[in-house]
Parts: structure tokens; sequence; C-alpha cells
């Protein structure tokens, strides 16, 4: 299959004069890993299994020849649905050497998005779970084979295949045949991450080796990373995150993977201490649970250095209760699957900068904000569009021109949808997406402004503001707060609260909505059109001053 992409010979040329696009696939570093530490243990998985790198070179090896044997040329599309278990790490290499372009899928995926996700993805071989959190994937697929003709082969990992689906295992048996050899080419597409959370139709995100690589051979050096290092991996492989900062970033560094596929803070405290885990990146709030855990401070996490946040951020406390509990740094981040990483802070750099910032652009990356017609640069200070260009940006969206010409400048800049401010040293801090900007009668407000003075509330774990329609002054802001303990806040204690601290009056939440937690994307992020639609709809009943 052909991709058309964004990708012109001038940027191309830049990035790669500058060094930042090598040509270099994720096989040159773990074909290198493999040839320097073959016995070293290369993944752990949650079901106990460990293997090292010759072990995993072998079974990618032959799963590519198998995979090749029924017809999985360069360029088709392997659509990979799995928790975080070693067969995706296995599949994930196996496409890559056959040119293949995989297609990582979240797990709690159903009909809605996968029919629709498969069949734009034209996926030729998809490979499932038999059984995962007593969810029945075989006979789901068994409904929507006969609605994807592409669909030539789907495989099946921890239980029975049944009709015409087939056992992993198949992939896993000596290969009459080896490898076939493919030529890589540095900007082939490698990847094609569906967006996730916030939209209707999902965007298909084309990724080459180059975008990629050129972020997991970066953060190593924004870090210090080396093969010596062990990646924790929480985030689901079926998600950029995990995807990339998890299990690529392992990869490439060719050091340990531990994979853990079902969230609980006590388990992956366990698996911090007992594989010396030193990395990992993921949303703030898994920081939050790991600190509230009641094993924090009681296991040994002296290995653990870096937690790299996205998503949400990191209130000054939390950074504080992480490096007394945890003994890790924590680094605010930014990015998104258009470009994974557009921001980090290095690791030496002020508690200031580190948590009160997302950092700033990724070296050989550009940040700025846009005016609203996204064509004058503003100064420092001024909150505007985000913007971010540079060899990690993605190569436009799959066979999507309008959304893909909406997003991508032609002279390279992403536009976000984020509202931020970089200031004169090149820091950028996300106020808001721009729904996030409630409109109070011509006085806008940043919902983020107003979260983070909440979020020193005794009584407030986590709040969210967002904008409920008013007749009279078009919206007002309303507050859902998950409660710290058993007291529930009243509207009131949190307007006095905010009013002590010299907010002005127009910022004030209006309404109150309490809520034992909230609806979240597969990242870790709040859906808060999820909020803002249920107040409309009556599902949540706010509280009134």
């Amino acid at each position: 299959m052909e991709f058309q992409t964004i990708l012109t010979e001038k940027n191309s040329s830049r990035y790669k004069a500058a060094g930042w696009w090598e040509g270099r696939t994720l096989l040159d570093d773990f074909d290198a890993a493999v040839a320097a530490r073959p016995a070293a243990i290369a993944v752990v998985a949650p079901d106990g299994q460990r293997m090292n790198f010759a072990g995993l070179d072998q079974a990618s090896r032959r799963a590519a020849a198998h995979l090749a044997a029924l017809g999985l040329e360069k360029g088709d599309v392997l659509s990979i649905q799995l928790p975080n278990w070693a067969e995706f790490v296995v599949l994930h290499l196996a496409a890559t050497r056959l040119g293949a372009v995989t297609n990582p899928l979240l797990p709690i995926y159903r009909e809605n998005e996968l029919a629709y996700i498969l069949r734009f993805a034209r996926t030729r071989i998809a490979v499932i779970p038999g059984r995962y959190r007593n969810f029945d994937y075989p006979a789901m697929y068994a409904g929507m084979w006969p609605e994807l003709p592409d669909l030539k082969e789907i495989f099946v990992v921890g239980g029975d295949a049944p009709g015409r689906m087939r056992p992993v295992a198949e992939l896993g048996a000596p290969a009459a045949s080896p490898v076939p050899a493919r030529v890589l080419d540095g900007d082939d597409v490698s990847a094609l991450v569906f967006t996730s959370g916030t939209e209707s139709k999902p965007k298909g995100v084309m990724h080459s080796h180059n975008t990629m690589m050129y972020g997991t051979r970066t953060m190593p050096k924004l870090l210090g990373l080396t093969p010596e290092d062990v990646v924790w991996a929480p985030s689901p492989l079926g998600h950029g995150t995990g995807f990339l900062w998890g299990m690529r970033q392992a990869l490439t560094l060719g050091c340990k993977l531990v994979l853990q596929d079902i969230w609980d803070p006590e388990e992956a405290l366990r698996l911090i201490e007992a594989e010396r885990c030193t990395f990992t990146l993921s949303a703030t709030p898994f920081v939050k649970m790991l600190v509230d855990s009641p094993s924090a401070g009681q296991r040994d996490t002296s290995s653990f250095r870096f937690f790299g946040c996205a998503g949400a951020p990191i209130p000054r406390q939390l950074g504080v209760e992480a490096h007394e509990k945890l003994g890790c740094q924590l680094i605010g981040m930014w990015g998104m699957t258009e470009c994974f990483v557009g921001s980090a802070s290095p690791a030496d750099d002020t508690e200031d900068k580190l948590w009160g910032t997302d950092g700033k652009a990724m070296p050989g990356g550009e940040l700025a904000v846009f005016d609203e017609t996204r064509t004058r640069m503003l100064p420092p200070g001024e909150i505007g569009e985000l913007a971010t260009r540079g060899p990690h940006v993605a190569l436009g969206y799959f066979n999507d021109p309008a959304r893909t010409a909406k997003a991508f400048s032609p002279d390279g800049w992403l536009f976000t949808n984020d509202l931020a401010t970089v200031d004169a040293e090149g820091y950028m801090r996300i106020v808001g997406r721009q729904k996030d900007i409630i409109n109070r009668g011509g006085l806008k407000i940043s919902a983020r402004e107003v979260e983070e003075f909440l979020l020193q509330h005794p009584l407030v774990k986590e709040v969210a503001v967002v904008a409920v329609p008013d007749d009279r002054l078009g919206e007002k802001s309303c507050a859902f707060v998950v409660p710290r303990g058993a007291v529930e806040p009243k509207l009131a204690q949190l307007v006095g609260f905010l009013e002590e601290r010299g907010i002005a009056k127009y910022k004030l939440p209006e309404f109150l909505v309490v809520i034992p937690a909230f609806p979240m994307t597969p990242s870790g992020k709040i859906q808060k059109f999820v909020l803002r639609d249920g107040v409309a709809e009556g599902t949540y009943v706010a509280q009134a001053a």
C-alpha cells in the first residue's frame, strides 16, 4: 500500500544534513544489542516470561518469515490489539523486518472503534488476545470480519483460535524459509497510530523510521539513559506513549523492558523494586497513584530515576512527594500522537522549570505560539495556539488530506489546538486546549489556571474546570472535583479558598460537581468533552452558589 505523506525534499534534506534523521531503523539498534548482549534480558512480561536479546531476535525472525509466507509485504498494515505482552514486541520487530506498517491498537477498543480503524487502515493481518479482562476478542472479530475485505488473517494469543483464525504459536515455529531481504528507507512509514479520546473519527498518524528514531535516540541524550537502564512500561503499547516511550525506547537503547499489562500501583511498585526500573514516561495521574499507594516509601525504589510526566501539570507538592517516597525526579513534558514528545526539560533543570513548565523544544525542534489566524507568531509571554516544527513531527494523516492540511502547514509547522505561552528562555507552558478557554461574557478564563489553584485545596484530589452554557453570558465555569477523602467540598468553600488567593471574581467557578473519578482517555487525560456534555444532558447535576 502506498502512503502519501507531506514529507518534502527540503525538510528531509534539512534534518538529514543536521544529523537528526540518520536513516537508521529500529533494527539497526536492536541488532547491535543482540550482537553485543545476546544473553541480557530484553523483555520481562506480566506472565513471568523473560526473553533475552538472542531469544527475542529468534522469535521475531521466525514470526517475520511466517508472516512473509502469508503475503505480508512492505507497506502492508499489521494491526496489533494486544495488552502489554511479549508477543507485541516480537510482532512489531517482525513487521519492521518486512517493511510492514505496525498499527498499534488499544485493548479497550471495541467494534465501534475497530470496525472503522481496521477498514480505514486496510489492515491485512490482525493479532488479538483470546480473552483479556473477561472479554472475548475472537467473537468480536468474527462478527466484524465479513465487513473487512482487506483483512486476510487473524492470529490469537493466549486462547482458542476459532474458525479461520490461527493460534499465534504458528508464528513461533521454525520457518521453512528465512526472512526475505527488505530494503528499508528511513523515510518509509513504519507506524500508523490512531488518535484517541477527542473525536468520533480518529486520525491515522503516519510516522516514519526517521521521526520515531529521532525521539528514542534523543531522549537518552537528554536524560543520560544507557543500555544499563531499565524501562518500565505501564502505558499501553497500543497507545503512542507506551508504543514509543516504552517498547521502542527500550529496544533502541538495547536495555531491559519491563511490561505491566493491568494498572495497579502496588504491582507497579513491586516491579520497580524487583526489576530495578529506572525510567518511564506516562501520564501525571499515575505518579499521584504511586505516591498515594500504601507501599510508597516502603519498597526499595532507589533505582527509579526519572518519571517523564505528560498530559497534565505537575503540582509542586507531587514533585516533592515523588522524590521523598519514590526517589525519582519528575520531568514535565508535552507531546501528542503527531509528534510523540515536542518539549521536555533537561534532568538538571531547576524545580521551577521541571515542574512549573512543560519544558522547552527538543533538540533540533522548534516551539512557537501563533495568533488565531495562524499567520503571526506571538512574542514571549503571550497566549496563543501552540505549534511545533522539527524532526519529531509526523508525516501527516493517512488518507485524510483535509485534516492534514488543517493541522500541518506547508512550511512544516504542526498546529496543536493547545493554548500555551513560551517565555524568553524558550520554556513552554500549556494553559489549556482551545475549548478549555471559558468565554464568560467576553472575558476569557483559563481553566488550567483555576485548576492549579484548586489542586492546592486540602479536600481536592483531582479537578477539571469546564465551560457550561449560559443564556446571558454565553458560558460560565463549572468545577468537577474528585475529593481527597470522605468529606466532599462545597462550592462556597472552594470559592472562598480562591478569593483568599486573590483570584479575580469573574474566574471563580459558579457550579460544582463532585464525582468519584474522571472519564479518561487511554493515555490518562481527562475527557472534558464528556463532562461538558454530561452537564448539558443532565447526567451530572451541578451545585450552584
